[in-house]
């Protein structure tokens, strides 16, 4: 998830903000660590819980790639095997690099590799970014099941749910609009080349014009969110802690509010400090906190980088072996 740099402008002075605010909210926290004690809970983790958690949140991957492929027009008309290599190789580069890249990589990718094309690649991801902000909106409705929600994650949903909204009933609109093929035109210039590339893109948000399809794009999107959380409780467990489950759901609606704009590779640091935030909202220790976001953190990031390194370079491997062969 390739090094990047940010782009000039505001944009890039708001993600040096965040980046900046979470690092002090770790240096300051970090005064009340105990070491000693820190480094006693890391020898003492239960491996085979970690490993649970580390196999959880691979699964996200193989969910991520079934959803594309419901998503793609004309279901199924990408082969299984293209597009995980498509997905696992976005997650490593999206947790490599900061900010939009991995997003942008997954999208060309998915054009080359499934042979549909720009427009129909970008209209799988904005399917996938309606469902995912469906289903960050559920996972906060559950934690405000279990406890009253921070100031600033209530504010956070409302505005996620305001932008969720707006977005998916336009793009609905759109898709509706554009649900005939539209003509084959010959562009004339730059102007009449992007207008046939947005009604090729509104053409193909296939999915939102098929109910189930969409229902289970997003159904995928919630399966996705209970493997992170089966993978944040399997940490607590590997320290030989048994939190309330709205502890656990408090951490995965921090950390996916938080890192909504990747500010840094692998959102290092924004994770961290999201996540310690909220164990310690809920009165865990900074001790525990701060270990637990640590491994947190590192049993979600070995499989998203890991698969992409392994399979990708796999593919990769085989193609400069057989030039020839069908990718």
């Amino acid at each position: 998830m390739p090094g990047t740099r940010f782009a000039s402008g505001s944009p890039a002075l708001f993600r040096g903000g965040i980046l900046i605010g979470a690092t002090l909210l770790l240096v300051i926290a970090l005064r009340d660590i105990e070491w000693d004690r820190l480094l006693q809970l890391l020898r003492g983790l239960r491996l085979p819980w970690v490993a649970v958690a580390v196999g959880l949140n691979g699964s996200i991957i193989v969910l991520w790639s079934l959803q594309w492929r419901i998503l793609v027009p004309g279901e199924g008309s990408v082969t299984w095997a293209n597009m995980f290599l498509v997905v696992s190789a976005m997650a490593m580069i999206s947790n490599s690099v900061p900010f939009m890249v991995g997003q942008a990589s997954g999208v060309l990718l998915l054009a080359r590799y499934g042979r549909i094309g720009t427009a129909s690649a970008l209209s799988v991801y904005t399917m996938e970014q309606v469902a995912e902000g469906i289903a960050k909106i559920v996972v906060v409705i559950g934690v405000a099941l279990f406890a009253p929600l921070p100031t600033w994650l209530a504010r956070g949903v409302q505005g996620l749910a305001v932008v969720v909204a707006g977005l998916g009933l336009t793009f609905v609109a759109l898709a509706f609009r554009f649900r005939l093929p539209p003509a084959a035109l010959r562009p004339v210039g730059a102007l009449d080349r992007l207008k046939n590339f947005g009604a090729q893109w509104a053409h193909s948000l296939e999915g939102l014009r098929t109910p189930p399809v969409f229902g289970a794009g997003v159904a995928l999107a919630l399966g996705m969110k209970a493997a992170e959380l089966g993978g944040i409780l399997a940490v607590q467990h590997a320290l030989g802690l048994d939190l309330p489950v709205g502890t656990a759901l408090l951490v995965l609606a921090s950390v996916n509010f938080a890192t909504i704009v990747s500010v840094s590779p692998g959102n290092l640091g924004v994770f961290e400090a999201a996540s310690f935030a909220a164990y310690r909202l809920t009165g865990v220790s900074p001790e525990h906190a701060l270990t637990l976001s640590l491994v947190q953190h590192a049993c979600y990031l070995i499989p998203m980088l890991g698969v992409g390194y392994l399979y990708g370079g796999m593919r990769v491997f085989k193609e400069l072996r057989n030039p020839g062969a069908p990718s």
